[in-house]
């Protein structure tokens, strides 16, 4: 079935001044961006944009399943306050929840324009398959595109960043001590298995691979992603230089920063995602750039955590992009 969006204003790359134009559109494909006016035949449905302007498709780079059931539990928290939290906001969901959670999500997005995203689906205590199926069945039911990445670490908050296991007071100290996730080999077979089986079209829902933070994943377990990715040609995000607390740690850590550390890993590529990338210096951009690495800078969620604000402008004229949707996932919709 043919339809005309006719009389609205068409903003897009190469239209900035959303000048007058007519969509056409059969069934859920967009033939052509018309002159305004332009005779189509009389078989297509006409639809009035008076007064509107129609936009493509809105893209979320970097977004979070899990978080839709957890909103108004916290404020005012820094980062690693919520990640020190996290299993509490976002621990013990069924499979029913896990799926609820992100039907939640993905229609909010698509009723604010998005029509496709990059979702690190956080499971805990550790990513299943049955998760990330019950995600991806919730974008299959609302109609969003989305890739879908299971977000996994193996080391622990309380051992990610040093000193922290000793500033905690005993016998707190002992029970942040026990906590232990699953070895990386584990992890990586789930993900194998995930993708062995992965039976949704891959035109709408993705998978990828999203080990969490660099200083929450051995270098054993970031290799074995980055090969995984190449192995099956899909993506990796990963959280870099979020906060000024991982920002110290790479240095600490690794006598770099965490995007010098990626970089020696060989995890810098074109399919890879930095999320926040706030702290970074220009080392580190040109390292992104030349590998044709991109950014998910989240305002939002910089804002909500007083992150900080990560350098666009000198990321764009460096030549990093932010992750963006294949042009088929594009839509358009009507806004006033």
């Amino acid at each position: 079935m043919k339809q005309l969006i006719h009389g609205g204003r068409v903003l897009t790359a190469g239209r900035l001044g959303g000048e007058h134009a007519d969509v056409l559109i059969e069934d859920d494909t967009i033939l052509a961006v018309l002159p305004a006016g332009e005779s189509v035949g009389d078989d297509a449905r006409r639809i009035d944009a008076t007064n509107r302007l129609l936009i493509p498709g809105l893209v979320n780079a970097h977004t979070h399943a899990t978080v839709h059931l957890s909103k108004a539990m916290a404020d005012r928290w820094s980062l690693e306050l919520l990640l020190n939290a996290y299993p509490w906001t976002a621990g013990g969901r069924t499979l029913e929840y896990k799926y609820l959670s992100a039907f939640i999500g993905a229609v909010e997005m698509v009723r604010k324009g998005c029509t496709a995203c990059y979702d690190l689906v956080a499971e805990i205590p550790a990513p299943s398959v049955e998760g990330i199926e019950a995600v991806a069945r919730a974008y299959n039911d609302v109609g969003m595109r989305a890739v879908i990445a299971p977000m996994m670490a193996d080391v622990s908050f309380y051992r990610a960043i040093p000193g922290l296991l000793d500033a905690i007071p005993p016998p707190l100290r002992e029970r942040a001590a026990a906590i232990s996730l699953n070895p990386f080999d584990v992890t990586l077979a789930t993900c194998r298995q995930l993708l062995a089986k992965w039976s949704w079209d891959r035109d709408r829902l993705r998978p990828a691979l999203g080990p969490t933070i660099p200083h929450h994943c051995t270098d054993a377990f970031i290799i074995g992603c980055r090969d995984l990715a190449k192995e099956h040609g899909i993506g990796v995000q990963m959280h870099v230089a979020e906060s000024k607390v991982q920002a110290v740690v790479g240095v600490k850590r690794y006598g770099t920063t965490l995007v010098g550390h990626l970089h020696r890993l060989g995890l810098l590529a074109p399919n890879f995602t930095a999320a926040h990338a706030i702290w970074l210096d220009d080392d580190d951009i040109g390292r992104l750039a030349d590998a044709g690495a991109s950014v998910a800078h989240n305002p939002g969620s910089n804002l909500k955590l007083g992150s900080g604000l990560a350098a666009t402008r000198k990321l764009r004229d460096r030549g990093v992009t932010p992750r963006t949707w294949d042009r088929e996932a594009a839509g358009y919709r009507l806004r006033r």
